[in-house]
Parts: structure tokens; sequence; C-alpha cells
């Protein structure tokens, strides 16, 4: 049994202890300790680049989401001009939220303590008592929400960050983009969410979730195992999936963090042999992605127009995605609470050109998987590992991260580091490499090697 030193503090010297990427080992203290995931609300989520939401939810002025950066609250809001706004939700008198609602649309945002009133733009309008109370002397100008300095989006998806000394979004997403438009750029005219928002409170640490989706097609087969056995013809054999991932998968690492595991071939006809109950929405939503194909090469190269389109993928820190898996796409992001606890949200995504039957039934799909299955099952794991490590010796261990190691390299198909199959580790090696990065630098944490 290994164990770490015992360290707790956050200090680098404290963190380099704790966190060993290059010999694939990580201490249960990074997952359960306040004051690392207190530097963590500082060091990763002040200085990241975080998703704050998709066009096609603020379509209008006035249109806003309410989401986290975080542990901030933020509103998300069409401008008149059309461009998009991130404001901090928190009134300039004693910090009151001045927006409860998840989604809408609002000429105004008014504060419910004292009645400061805000515009869609975050400038402060009115004050009660601003001529007795205030002797008409407040400066309105220097008393409005705080605004998310730098906001950019791509291909649909909307980011913020606090940096003003980070990269731009597109040198931040660096090859991930790549893999993005996969499920992005697949067709004119892009995406657009479906099948409304869907909210989980876990009581786990973020990183277990976002590690998840970095690539961690490990769990599936044993966390997963109800559903293959639910979905089985008897008389017909079912297709090993372990099998499948290491024949036609690959997982594929970037520098700055980001991760996919993805099939590179169209397993959908090995997959539908052995099952005889899939929905009629899945045959649905997979004939709608068989006659796209042609398009989607045309537009992306053959490539990506049979992979790595099916998968997983996470953006650094906290944005996920699956892609076409059991006939439904869909984006998440997990918002911390604390070290303890998180808020895992997820919405549907479909090409904005597709039918309204595909939309449907895709809709349907999400329903079933991963929303009525999956979440579950993962759910259960990350509250049951952090009920584990909460313990003081289960808190000092240091943690198994060395599936597949240094079997990663170049290839000249695929942008990053890539992985032969789809059962590894590098994902995750990748994911704390960075993450230990942004905690134990200064400045933004600039990548100096390849």
């Amino acid at each position: 049994m290994h164990k770490s030193s015992g360290l707790s503090d956050a200090s680098p010297a404290a963190l380099e202890q704790l966190v060993d990427w290059q010999k694939g080992t990580v201490s249960g203290h990074i997952f359960v300790d306040e004051s690392i995931y207190e530097k963590e609300a500082e060091q990763v989520f002040l200085r990241s680049w975080l998703y704050l939401g998709h066009e096609s939810q603020i379509m209008h002025h006035g249109d806003f989401i309410s989401t986290y950066m975080g542990a901030d609250s933020i509103l998300v809001v069409r401008q008149r001009d059309g461009t998009v706004k991130g404001l901090l939700n928190a009134c300039r008198h004693r910090g009151m939220g001045v927006c409860r609602a998840d989604s809408g649309n609002a000429s105004t945002f008014v504060c419910p303590f004292h009645g400061w009133t805000y515009d869609t733009a975050g400038e402060l309008r009115s004050v009660p008592l601003l001529k007795s109370g205030y002797e008409d002397k407040l400066d309105k100008s220097q008393w409005g929400l705080m605004p998310v300095p730098r906001v950019e989006i791509y291909k649909g998806l909307i980011f913020g960050c606090f940096d003003l000394d980070a990269p731009s979004l597109l040198e931040y997403l660096g090859d991930m983009a790549w893999y993005l438009d996969c499920l992005l750029d697949r067709t004119e005219g892009g995406t657009e969410v479906i099948g409304g928002a869907h909210k989980m409170r876990i009581n786990g640490n973020w990183k277990l979730a976002a590690e998840q989706f970095a690539g961690d097609n490990y769990h599936t087969v044993m966390t997963h195992a109800s559903v293959p056995g639910a979905w089985s013809d008897p008389d017909k054999p079912m297709p090993e999936f372990v099998d499948l991932m290491e024949q036609f998968g690959k997982q594929f690492v970037s520098r700055e963090g980001h991760s996919v595991a993805g099939f590179t071939v169209n397993t959908a006809n090995q997959l539908r042999s052995g099952i005889a109950t899939f929905s009629k929405d899945v045959d649905i939503v997979l004939e709608y992605y068989r006659q796209s194909r042609k398009q989607v090469a045309n537009r992306l190269g053959e490539e990506r127009a049979n992979g790595p389109a099916t998968g997983a993928g996470n953006v650094f820190p906290n944005f996920t995605y699956l892609n076409m898996v059991m006939g439904a796409s869909s984006i998440g992001v997990v918002h911390p609470h604390g070290p303890n606890q998180f808020d895992w949200w997820r919405w549907g995504i479909v090409d904005k050109s597709a039918s309204k039957e595909v939309k449907a039934a895709m809709v349907r799909c999400l329903h079933t998987w991963p929303l009525g299955m999956a979440d579950a099952d993962d759910g259960e794991n990350w509250g049951a590992i952090q009920t584990s490590i909460k313990g003081p010796l289960a808190r000092k261990l240091m943690f198994n991260y060395q599936l597949g190691m240094g079997q990663e390299g170049a290839d000249d198909q695929y942008p990053g580091r890539v992985y032969p199959g789809m059962v590894s580790e590098l994902p995750q090696r990748y994911f704390y490499r960075r993450w230990l990065e942004y905690m134990t630098s200064e400045s933004w944490p600039d990548i100096n090697d390849t």
C-alpha cells in the first residue's frame, strides 16, 4: 500500500507530492481537502475558459440563462446588438442575486432585497431613495453588475474567462477544436440544444466527473453492466464492448488538458447486430447519421466523418460531452460547490438542420441514455467514492492512474497525443498534469513543451 506524505496544505510543494502524473499516482487528499478546493476556486476557475451556455438558448435581446463560473453565479444575457454578455449575479449593494430564474427574457434585473435595478447590460438604472438617501450623488455608472471581462463563442458554445492574460478561446482549445467539430460542425447551420436542462446534485468531488468524461471507458462494462443485459437478444451473441473499443477506438489528449475517447469507425452495425430491443428512435437517429455521412465527409473530411464522432470528451476543466451514444448527443458542465459536492447539468444537442422527427427521436433517446440509466449509475459511483475517501486513512492513499502508461504516441491522422485503444488512463494523467500546472503557477500557466 502506497501512502502520501500526509500533507494536506495547498502549497506547490505539497501538491507536487499529491499528484505525480508521470508515475500515474494521485492522492485522495485532492478530492476532499478544503484548502485545495479554495485554491482551485482561485487558480483553476478564475483563470480557465469556462462553458456558459449555447447560443440557441439566448436567441433574442433580453434572453438570459443562469449558470456558474466555478462557484460564482453568472447571468448570460443576449444584448441589443446581438452580442452576449456574462454578468456576475450579485447586486453591488449587498451582494444579493438579482435573478433567481434558470432562464427567461427580461428587460431589467431587480434585486429583491433593496430594489436596485439593472438593465440587460448590467448597468445600474435606478436606486430607491436616490435623492433623499444619497442626495442624488450616487454615481450609478460605477455600481453596475460586474461583467465577465472575456466572452467568446466557438461554433455555438459560449465560454467566459476572468483572466485577461489567458489566451484566446481558440488558442485555449488547441487541438480539441478539431474533435469538437465532430459534434458542432457536422452540417451547415451548426447545432442547437434540445430536451431541456437536466440537473443533478452529487455529494462528490467535481474532478471525479470531469476525469470520467475525459475518457474513462474502463468503468463502462462494470458500472453499466445492467444495460446490455436489458437490451440484449438472447438468440444473438452480444458483441463485447471492450473488444469494440480496443479494435475500433482511440483516445486523444491535448497538452492543454482536454481529451476525447472515440470510435474511429462506424460501430453502429456491430452494436446493432446483438441488440434486439434497440428502440425505433435509435434506428431513426442512426439512419439520419448514415444519410448525412457524405455531407459530413465533404465538410470535415473522411477521418471525422468516420470518427472520432461516437464517444466522450472533456474540455478542461469542466465542460463535457457525449457524441452519438445510444442515439443521443449531449453536452454538460460540472459546477463545484466545495470539495464534497457538485452540480451536474446536461442538455441534448443536435444538428440544427435535422428534421423534427430526428430531433424528437434524439430527445427520447436522451431520456433513456444517459439520463435514464447512465447518470444514475455514475452519480452513485461519484458519491460512494467521496464517502470512502473522506476517511482519515483513505484520503492518504495514492490511487493508481497507470492503465496504458507509456503506450501513447503521435498519429498522423489525429491531432494531439493518441492512445491506440479506448481503454487507458492517459486522459486522466493529462487532466491532472494540467490541473497541477494551474495549481502551482502564480500567473497564467504557459505550456512550454509539446
